[in-house]
């Protein structure tokens, strides 16, 4: 097949599972062309040379005061705002070279500014879309719920601020609606829609009201071996420092390990807000936990670690699949997880790691068994690397998402 691939994502799961899908797919004889924006991080997708070409077009989402106002105005008409034209110009600049590029069809996948991507509406012939999961700033309390009410505004009209913040929330409300209604246009665009995990489908009927088909990521297991290195009592954690990850919970959990044996908690970012970094240092060192970051890590690294570690605590709020445990267990490390969203379908309890609510108390308790049941660490560290090799190969997610595509192609 020649296949067009668009992407606007950063570094990240979603980026490594598409560097994964074009290799897999260019070493089984498919012709690939990659179309992106400047926003996109394509140094870390690096796969230059598995593709024909990789076509980037400028785009800015850098807002200046007159165009919030301007955008303030215009959500009084349901219009889309600039972030949204800006976007649209791109795609029709990336659409234009696509048309005439003579691919079998689109293999889309997603926006991080708006994750259901634009590029659809543009695109002729057959289209694909891996979307990682919803907008979920849109859809749900992420970190907090933005369709809530202002308080009520008996006795405070008089209120300068609070009228100042009735206006804002108006405009804000009128504006992310435009959205919503602009991605549904764009779900209705592709001819299917895959996702990584049952979990993911359940929140794509949840916000586009249709579903999608579950075709699972999976692990190149030749990046992440079994050093058999010795291990060292520290606890690892895993994802961007952004509070939907919630090193928090992380924090509050080894706190509630005994002092004399607290083990120190090396968290692993590849981006995040400082502010909320720091914000989370403090948090650490309020409770007396030695909170270590590390951000941007090597490969080797990142292997080093999951090697000598003796728990992955993994905390992210509803992850929709989530590469740390199953690249955690193909280094032979266990993960203590919390049993919400993809995860559930990833860690199986007492088989490939420990399952628990969000609760510190009951997350610490299974940390502490991994901790200092050898046995226990062995058995899971063993199962998890034949859960691995068993379910979850790169070979295996190539399979799954050729076929995806030949399915498109043979529809069309």
């Amino acid at each position: 097949m020649n296949i067009a691939v668009w992407h606007n994502l950063p570094s990240g799961g979603a980026s490594r599972a598409l560097n994964q899908h074009i290799k897999g797919l260019a070493e089984r004889g498919h012709q690939l062309t990659v179309y992106t924006t400047s926003m996109a991080d394509s140094a870390y997708l690096d796969v230059d040379k598995y593709v024909v070409a990789t076509h980037v077009v400028p785009l800015d989402m850098t807002l200046r005061f007159r165009h919030i106002y301007r955008d303030q105005l215009r959500s009084i008409a349901y219009l889309p705002d600039t972030q949204i034209e800006r976007m649209l110009a791109a795609c029709q600049q990336l659409a234009e070279k696509i048309n005439a590029g003579g691919h079998d069809l689109l293999f889309a996948n997603s926006c991080q500014q708006f994750m259901m991507p634009y590029i659809g509406r543009f695109v002729n012939g057959p289209k694909l879309l891996y979307l990682q999961e919803p907008n979920r700033t849109l859809y749900e309390a992420f970190p907090k719920q933005r369709w809530a009410a202002l308080p009520a505004a008996s006795g405070r009209w008089r209120d300068k601020a609070y009228r100042k913040a009735f206006w804002h929330d108006l405009f804000e409300q009128r504006q992310a609606r435009v959205r919503v209604r602009e991605e549904l246009a764009n779900y209705h665009t592709y001819d299917q829609v895959l996702v990584n995990s049952h979990f993911s489908n359940e929140s794509v009927v949840k916000a586009y009201g249709h579903g999608a088909s579950v075709c699972y990521l999976g692990i190149d297991a030749a990046l992440f071996p079994d050093l058999n290195l010795p291990r060292k009592p520290f606890v690892m954690g895993l994802g961007a420092f952004f509070p939907h990850k919630r090193p928090d919970t992380a924090i509050h959990t080894v706190a509630q390990l005994p002092d004399a044996s607290r083990p120190p908690l090396v968290w692993v970012g590849n981006m995040g807000n400082q502010e909320y970094v720091a914000e989370m240092r403090q948090l650490a060192t309020n409770l007396g936990v030695d909170f270590q970051t590390r951000e941007r890590v090597t490969q080797q690294e990142l292997v080093q670690l999951l090697n000598t570690a003796s728990c992955l605590l993994y905390t992210s709020e509803l992850e929709p699949f989530g590469y740390a445990p199953l690249e955690a267990n193909a280094c032979g490390l266990p993960t203590v997880a919390i049993a919400e969203g993809g995860i559930r379908e990833t860690v199986i309890d007492e088989k490939n790691g420990l399952l628990c609510p969000r609760d510190p108390v009951q997350l610490a308790a299974a940390v502490e068994r991994l901790l200092t049941d050898e046995s226990l660490f062995q058995r899971l560290s063993e199962q998890g690397k034949a859960w691995v090799a068993d379910k979850w190969i790169i070979d295996q997610a190539v399979d799954r998402v050729e076929k995806a595509l030949e399915n498109v192609l043979r529809q069309a």
